[in-house]
């Protein structure tokens, strides 16, 4: 059954006018964060910059391809942060930690990541890539990598 073109046209408007994008709250007076983003056209503000590494786990997922020369599985990079983060005294096992990570990595991370132009999220494929603004949060992580688990190395800054 056909719909008419203007139920179409209503029903596309209606979708175009419920379009949320909270992570846009940057405003003309919001100016690029210090460093090398500014190089890049259309630079990412400040409000951006914040939100990409306001999470450890992104920030670890940055780190992971800034390490590497090219594409990396998203398996990997699961396997690299659940080893950063295992706790061999805590509850949960790292399969299952493994199985979280993956999930917040897949449905929540890296499509922000692609989204602030940071990587290249590939679903079929299973596979992450650099983008074209990765280089300049380089210089914007601290100098830690995986050496140990994302909550001591948190302790460690806080003291």
């Amino acid at each position: 059954m056909e719909r008419p073109a203007a139920f179409i046209r209503s029903s596309a408007e209606f979708q175009l006018s419920m379009t949320i994008h909270p992570d846009r709250l940057a405003t003309a007076q919001d100016s690029p964060a210090p460093g090398s983003i500014e190089r890049f056209q259309g630079a990412l503000p400040r409000a951006a910059v914040r939100r990409v590494l306001g999470n450890d786990r992104r920030r670890e997922v940055l780190r992971c391809l800034l390490a590497e020369d090219g594409p990396l599985s998203v398996s990997t990079l699961v396997a690299r942060i659940a080893d950063a983060e295992h706790d061999a005294t805590a509850v949960t096992s790292l399969l299952e930690l493994r199985q979280r990570v993956h999930v917040s990595l897949c449905r929540t991370h890296l499509p922000l990541l692609q989204e602030h132009r940071a990587l290249a999220y590939d679903q079929v494929q299973g596979l992450v890539s650099p983008g074209a603004t990765l280089p300049a949060f380089g210089p914007l992580l601290d100098e830690e990598g995986l050496e140990g688990p994302i909550d001591s190395r948190l302790e460690q800054r806080s003291e």
